[in-house]
Formats: structure tokens, sequence, C-alpha cells
């Protein structure tokens, strides 16, 4: 029998406080594998988190102070949705939370989504957008009824340098070199903060990861990411990182029970883009797939890098691990202990010695 994503997990997902959204900031915003946009009385876009504009395939800075019926998402602009809003912010609903099934027409392909509205702190009203299902554009509509594409709210951007991937988010080419400067920029300016900057890089890059990921998988399954066969997702998760040339990883699954997932790398990209040392050097990568695990286990999960092939070996070789077991396997990974003889610590007492 297949394992799901959801069941590597040892707890349930964490559920999010929807009466906290006015008092969460948009790094934590961003955070959420969901779309969340805020608006005023009048349908003004206030916030709109990372999620959303994978999935509206927008950025960000360009619907803030845009009329989200008006010019950012005109399909919503029906009695369905822009009458349901209306009449809440009249307060002709009787329900704090009002809860809706829409269908969103983007020029790119149809979006089953499931909206719950909910108004927090003056003429601020959040709405949270969970996407169930893709579909193929719907045809027969008036041309200016679908949501606009990013180059027709920005039209004249490819002329000022501007480059989209095939999902038009914006990206920026850049040699390896851009990695060497880095450290050299952080040996020179800040000693000893390699590890602590890239691995905070690396999360907050993997919970966009996250999004890209979600947002395949849903396109591709009609499912997310936490309901398709666990080995399924890993798969594309290696294929994701090589596609961008990364490197190739390797996740051990069997090793959980061992306690931990082992992950190896091949030819690691942020190797290849520093100098030898005695330091390991993928801390932007663990970052990355502690995003990315824990996202999947619905807790949060450390990756530490146990050996670089940076300092001489062979491969990168990683360790999954609980939050609880990030300090024990930190302190033996410094040690230079290797990954077996860490797992076999961790089926142990805390003083070592084996369980009985």
């Amino acid at each position: 029998m297949s394992v799901t994503a959801a069941e590597v997990g040892a707890i349930a997902s964490r559920t999010i406080d929807p009466y906290r959204l006015d008092r969460t900031d948009d790094e934590e915003l961003d955070e959420l594998p969901f779309g969340v946009i805020c608006l005023d009385a009048e349908g003004t876009i206030l916030r709109y988190n990372a999620a959303e504009a994978r999935m509206a395939r927008l950025d960000r800075a360009d619907v803030i102070g845009r009329s989200f019926f008006g010019e950012v998402a005109p399909c919503a602009d029906t009695p369905e949705f822009r009458g349901r809003f209306d009449d809440y912010v009249a307060g002709r609903v009787d329900a704090p939370v009002l809860r809706f099934a829409y269908l969103f027409d983007f020029k790119f392909g149809a979006q089953d989504v499931e909206v719950e509205l909910l108004g927090l702190g003056e003429g601020r009203y959040y709405l949270l957008i969970n996407r169930r299902a893709f579909r193929p554009p719907r045809e027969g509509l008036d041309p200016g009824f679908p949501a606009p594409r990013q180059r027709e709210l920005v039209p004249a951007e490819q002329d000022v340098g501007a480059l989209r991937d095939s999902r038009e988010q914006r990206i920026v080419r850049a040699p390896l070199q851009l990695f060497e400067a880095l450290l050299r920029t952080c040996d020179r300016v800040a000693p000893k903060t390699w590890e602590v900057f890239c691995r905070e890089w690396g999360l907050q890059w993997g919970r966009r990861a996250v999004v890209d990921l979600e947002a395949e998988c849903l396109e591709r399954t009609g499912e997310s990411l936490r309901e398709r066969p666990m080995r399924e997702v890993v798969e594309r998760l290696v294929a994701y990182l090589e596609e961008q040339g990364w490197g190739g990883l390797t996740v051990d699954l069997a090793s959980a029970d061992a306690g931990g997932i082992v992950l190896e790398l091949e030819r690691s990209a942020l190797v290849a883009a520093t100098r030898r040392s005695d330091q390991r050097r993928c801390h932007l990568l663990a970052g990355m797939l502690a995003a990315v695990f824990s996202h999947l286990a619905a807790r949060r999960l450390h990756v530490e890098e146990v050996c670089c092939a940076g300092t001489g070996h062979a491969r990168c070789e990683m360790l999954v691990v609980g939050m609880t077991r990030r300090d024990t396997v930190g302190a033996l990974a410094r040690e230079g202990t290797d990954i077996p003889t860490i797992l076999d610590r961790l089926a142990g007492p805390p003083d070592g010695r084996p369980t009985s």
C-alpha cells in the first residue's frame, strides 16, 4: 500500500486562525499555501500573498491598489461573487464567515475554488482562496471577461529588460559566480554567517517552491501534494531541482524508520560555485528542503547537511529530522559524525546506550 505525503507527518495539519490574518505580516501570509487577498469595501486590493500571485500568475506589485473586480479579476464581477461580497460588506449576511464555491476564469485556464470571506478591522475584508481543480480555458466568453495576463497589466515590460518563464513568473538569469560573490561578501563583512544567512534564505525560497509544486500538482492531478503517494511527490521534487540545475537529489524514504530521511546530492551547484574549504556549503538547499518537507509533513522539520562535497566528500549528504533532534544532529555533524552513526545514536537513549 502506498503512503501519501500527508502520512509522513506525525501530527495533523496545523490550523490557521483566520481572525489573526489582519495582525499577520506579509512574510507570514507568504508562508501560507493558499491564496489570501485583502480588499477594502470598494474592492481595492490592499494585500495579496505569494500563493495567490503564483496561482493567478500575476505580480503582487502590479495588483496592489487596483480594483479586484474591475481590473484584476473581472471574472469575479458577477452576482455570484461580487454580489455576495457587496451583501457581506453591507451587513446583509448573517454570518461572520461567508463560504462559497466559484469558478475563476483565466486566459491560461479555469480554476475551481472555494472562497472564504470575512471582515477584519474597519473596512478590511479578506478572501481566503483554496484551489480544488484546474481546467482548460473556457471557450465562448466575452474577451474582456477572463482575468488579464501579467503582460496585459504591464504591457511594455519586455522593452525594459523583464524576462518571464512559461508560468509568467519573472526570472533573472544569473551564473554560479553569484553565489561565489555572496560567499566572499559574507566572509569579508560578516565572517561565519554563511550558514545562518543561507539557511534562512533557503527557507524563504522553499516556501515559495511549495506553492510552485502545489500548483503544478493540482494542475496535473487535481489533488494536493499531501493527497498523492509520497514517492511520486519526491520524484517531482527531484525533477524540480534538476530542472533548475541544483544537482541530482536522491531521497531514501526507508531511512525514516531509523529516525530520519537521508538525502544525497550529486553535483551540487553550490559546491561548484564556491572554493574548496573545511566548511559545508549547501545550507541554502538544506533550508529549501526543510521548508518543503515541513509542508509535506504538516509539522516543522529540520534538514542538516552532515557532509559536503565541498569539504572533500564524494557527495553531499543531508538528514531530515524533527525539530526536537535538530541540536543533537547539528552537534554530531559538526563533530564529523557520519549519517549511519547519527541514526544509531538517534535510535538510542540520550546517553548513547542502545535501547533494550
